[in-house]
């Protein structure tokens, strides 16, 4: 139902604490469907390497280039 034709998630590169693998770990995860401009966020909840849960939301979003801005001379 989703139709994403593209995916992302935020890289572990913040986090400086102790791996622990067979603790319980989360990932979030956006879908974007680009056509029908939608993003659908799930939040996956492994236990031991085996996924637990997933839960999440879908909603509409809009998009566009920023224009930089020139200073006048």
């Amino acid at each position: 139902m989703m139709n994403a034709d593209t995916y992302r998630y935020l890289g572990w590169d913040y986090m400086n604490g102790p791996a622990m693998p067979c603790a319980s770990q989360k990932v979030t995860v956006e879908f974007v469907d680009s056509q029908g401009k939608a993003v659908s966020q799930v939040q996956f909840t492994f236990m031991g390497g085996r996924l637990t849960d997933a839960s999440g939301w879908q909603r509409s979003f809009e998009e566009g280039a920023l224009i930089a801005a020139h200073p006048s001379h």
